[in-house]
This record gives C-alpha cells, sequence and structure tokens, in this order.
C-alpha cells in the first residue's frame, strides 16, 4: 500500500473519532465524507474503474441490441458504438484512465440526454433509459463514497458509554444498570484506558477498563490484557497496592475490537508523567515511593503464574540475575529485528554494549512493574493508591525498576535520600554503575518501543495517525541521555 493510501486510511480512522457526534450538513460530517473519497480514488482506483467501465458498455450493449439501434437511429448508434470503443481501449495508467473515464463521461451524458428525449425510440424506452441510467450512477457513486471500502475499515469499534452500559447489563443480567461517567483517557500508544462509573444492583462504583489494540505495537511482556491481569491480580493478592483486577474478557460481542480488563478505580489522580511528578514530591512520599518499589522486591516468586510470557516463566526465577537480565535484552532485541522494515544503526550499536556489559549482580530474580514512574502512580492526599499499568511487567534485577524509577522521577526527588529509603524498606544494595546500566537500557527499551510503534504504521499493521511519528520524534529525547550517561 502506497504512503498516500496508508495516509488516507489513518484519516479515516482518525475521523472515526468524531463520527459519533456528526449530524447533517456539519463540518465532521464534511470531513468524514471526502476522507471516505479521496480513499477510495487512491486505494481502490482499479474496482471504481473497472465496475464502472463494465457497468456502461452492458447498458451501450443492451440499447443497441433492445432498441435495434442501427436501424431506428444510425447517427445515434455511431455514438454509442465509439463510446464502447473508447471503452474497450481504457488505458493502464492511473492518470490516463481517469483522463479516458472524463472524457466517456462527459461523451455519454451528452448521449444519453439525445437518447432520453429521442422520439424515434419509443416512449416507455425513453423512461427505461432514465432509469437505467439513474441506477448506474448511484451504484457509481455509491461505490465512490465507500461501498468499496472493505468492512474492517467500516467497522466501529469505537467504546461509548451506550455501547458499555449495554455490555455491562447483558454480562450482570441488570437492565436498571446505568453508566453515570465515562472518560477516555488520552494516549493509548500502547492500550486504551476508560475510567467510568456504574450505577447498578449487581455493580456498582468507579472503574477503568484497559482494553488492547486489534494489534498490539509490542507483542511481548504483559502488552496483551490476558496477561497483564494474572499479573495485576498476583501483585495484589500479595498485599501489593495494584489495581483490584476484575475479570479480563476475550469474547465480548456487544464491544467488538480488542480484548479487555475491568479494575476497580484506586481513588486519586496520577501523581505526574513520564518527565517527572506533578508537584513538589516531599520527604514523605518520597519515602512511600521507595518503599513500595522495595515492597514490590521483596515479594517471593510468584510461581503461580506460571510460564505465562517470554518474561515471566517458571524457570526464571531460579536463574542468575545476569542471566535473566541477558535472555529478556536479547528478547527485545530479537523482537526488534523481527518486526522492524528498516532497523536504525543507533539502536543495535546500544544493543550490542548492553550485552557486553551486563552487570553481574547477587541476588535472586524478582517481579518487576517495568515501567515505574510518577504517571503511573495514582496519589491520594499524599499517599500512593496504587501502582498501574503492568503491560512491561516481568522477571529480572530489582535494579532494571530502579534505573527506570531515576530515569522518569529522579529529577523531581532527592535521589540519595530516595535510595536511602528504598534499602531500609528491604530493597538491596544497587551500586551506582548498576543503577546507570539500567538507565541506559529503560531509555533503550523505550526507544525499542517507539520505534516499533511507527514502525506499526509504517508497514501498515495499524493505521492510527497519532503512531506515525513517535519512533522518529522520540528518538532525540532517547539518545541524548545515553550518550550523557555512557560518556560520564
Amino acid at each position: 500500500m502506497s504512503i498516500s493510501a496508508r495516509l488516507l486510511r489513518s484519516l479515516n480512522r482518525t475521523a472515526a473519532i468524531v463520527h459519533e457526534d456528526v449530524v447533517y450538513a456539519s463540518n465532521e460530517e464534511a470531513l468524514v465524507a471526502s476522507l471516505k473519497i479521496l480513499e477510495t480514488r487512491e486505494s481502490f482506483h482499479d474496482p471504481l474503474f473497472s465496475g464502472w467501465r463494465d457497468r456502461l458498455e452492458a447498458q451501450l450493449s443492451g440499447l443497441v441490441d433492445r432498441l435495434s439501434l442501427s436501424s431506428v437511429a444510425p447517427d445515434l448508434f455511431e455514438e454509442v458504438e465509439a463510446i464502447r470503443a473508447a471503452l474497450a481501449g481504457a488505458p493502464d495508467g492511473k492518470a490516463e484512465r481517469e483522463a479516458m473515464q472524463r472524457a466517456t463521461m462527459r461523451d455519454w451524458s451528452l448521449l444519453v440526454e439525445r437518447l432520453a428525449s429521442d422520439p424515434r425510440i419509443e416512449a416507455a424506452e425513453r423512461t427505461r433509459i432514465v432509469f437505467e441510467t439513474s441506477d448506474a450512477e448511484l451504484t457509481r457513486i455509491g461505490e465512490l463514497c465507500g461501498d468499496l471500502l472493505p468492512a474492517e475499515t467500516m467497522q466501529d469499534t469505537a467504546v461509548t458509554a451506550p455501547r458499555l452500559q449495554a455490555y455491562l447489563a447483558d454480562r450482570f443480567d441488570d437492565a436498571g444498570l446505568r453508566v453515570t461517567d465515562f472518560r477516555p483517557l488520552p494516549g493509548g500508544y500502547g492500550k486504551e484506558t476508560i475510567l467510568f462509573m456504574v450505577e447498578g444492583q449487581a455493580l456498582s462504583g468507579a472503574f477503568v477498563m484497559r482494553r488492547d489494540r486489534d494489534e498490539p505495537t509490542m507483542d511481548n511482556d504483559c502488552h496483551r490484557v490476558r496477561y497483564e491481569f494474572p499479573v495485576i491480580r498476583a501483585a495484589y493478592d500479595h498485599g501489593f497496592p495494584a489495581p483490584e483486577a476484575l475479570w479480563v474478557d476475550e469474547d465480548h460481542k456487544l464491544l467488538p475490537g480488542g480484548d479487555f480488563l475491568i479494575m476497580t478505580r484506586a481513588p486519586g489522580t496520577s501523581g505526574g508523567n513520564v518527565h517527572g511528578a506533578a508537584g513538589k514530591v516531599d520527604h514523605a512520599l518520597v519515602d512511600l515511593l521507595a518503599g513500595s518499589v522495595a515492597r514490590l522486591h521483596q515479594l517471593p516468586p510468584m510461581r503461580e503464574l506460571g510460564d505465562l510470557t517470554d518474561g515471566i516463566a517458571s524457570h526464571l526465577w531460579d536463574l542468575p540475575l545476569a542471566e535473566v537480565t541477558r535472555r529478556y535484552i536479547q528478547s527485545i532485541k530479537d523482537l526488534y529485528l523481527r518486526e522492524m522494515a528498516m532497523p536504525s544503526p543507533a539502536v543495535l550499536a546500544l544493543y550490542g554494549w548492553l550485552m557486553d556489559n551486563i552487570p553481574d549482580a547477587p541476588g535472586r530474580p524478582v517481579l518487576l512493574h517495568g515501567d515505574i514512574g510518577f504517571h503511573n502512580f495514582i496519589v491520594d492526599d499524599g499517599r500512593l493508591s496504587a501502582v498501574v499499568d503492568w503491560e512491561f511487567s516481568h522477571i529480572g534485577d530489582p535494579a532494571d525498576d530502579v534505573g527506570y524509577v531515576r530515569n522518569t522521577v529522579g529529577n523531581s526527588l532527592d535521589w540519595k535520600a530516595f535510595m536511602d529509603a528504598y534499602r531500609a524498606a528491604g530493597g538491596p544494595d544497587l551500586d551506582e554503575a548498576r543503577v546507570r546500566f539500567f538507565q541506559i537500557w529503560g531509555h533503550v527499551r523505550n526507544l525499542t518501543a517507539s520505534q516499533l510503534t511507527t514502525n506499526c504504521f509504517e508497514t501498515g499493521k495499524l493505521d492510527e495517525l497519532k503512531l506515525g511519528h513517535v519512533g522518529h520524534s522520540m528518538m532525540a529525547g532517547f539518545l541524548r541521555p545515553i550518550r550523557d550517561m555512557m560518556a560520564g
């Protein structure tokens, strides 16, 4: 598929964001309709052209045979035959075919006016010509306006409040259940997140939906909810402040699209974003964050998860830390090479450096969150209510999480105080070089993820326009701190 075709398809998917509010003659209606026409012309030119040509040829042939046109109106017969000859000699090039179609449509329009009014042709036949020509035009315009677009492009899989309400009412057999608040969150490069509230007999309260894409931008770790769900449940059951995961649904006919999990909504709001805290981080919150990370790293091996993913498997709990780290980094590199249409030399050079510098650290492998930062902390009145978004969770070196914390929130707090609190809460002693290695790895992993995301768009695997930039525009933001740490 050409760049233009993918762009138009992506714009059509983007237009679906506003389609629920589209009304007649609105700007949104015009946008959606125009994009469908542009996509059809770009991506389905061949069937659009051949369908028009075959229908016109069939109509002209029928007129000649049915009306005995050569004897009834020889002059009109000659013009019909000239148009049929033009149709038979259609050129191969798109621009040439479009030019031929425009010229032929003009000739046919002028001719059919005469056919529909010529007294040499019976009145009933003249009316039939009008009807046949109208039917052919309705078919042509229908195809141009979207009838040729595949069902998957036209399928509307957006989660809306009414659709969610219908799904929940059916699941809990509660006809009176109502969705009273519904708020999709921005972002959604990995998964779609929706906050909603419900009032009903069988279900009531505040909840969160985490929904897969139709295709994940990274198909490893817990990037599918069927893998994320048991990890969240296991952490919660062990007393860690993970959300309460209620159910995961892989069979949801009333909500077509990606699979999803439903969790209770923890009280509070996000503590910040990937760049740091939303406000000042006082000593109590530093202690709370450090203590929570240490607490996660002290959880016993969760063998009940079994062989869930490549990064969460029974045998990994018993391997040396360096070997678990090596296998995990190798798995991400293999994924990158397998999926990327055009790998980055800088990224592969970094993987070479990483594999040559894995710390030979003491201790046992632990469950890692994999994306620790204020963007995934829910803070309520100065307290950590929940750690959310476990899609990068895997088994590995505790320094992996700590290095990632330093990347995401290190500038927002007193790092020495954080590390002191982490050790005081039972976290292992981590030297500076070990933490720095995993800081570099955290940036490389996120750079890999951003490039794989854009690769999904550029190869046509996913059509969301917002995915097209991250692998390019975010590269400098990852490479610069990596180089600074390696040079220092």
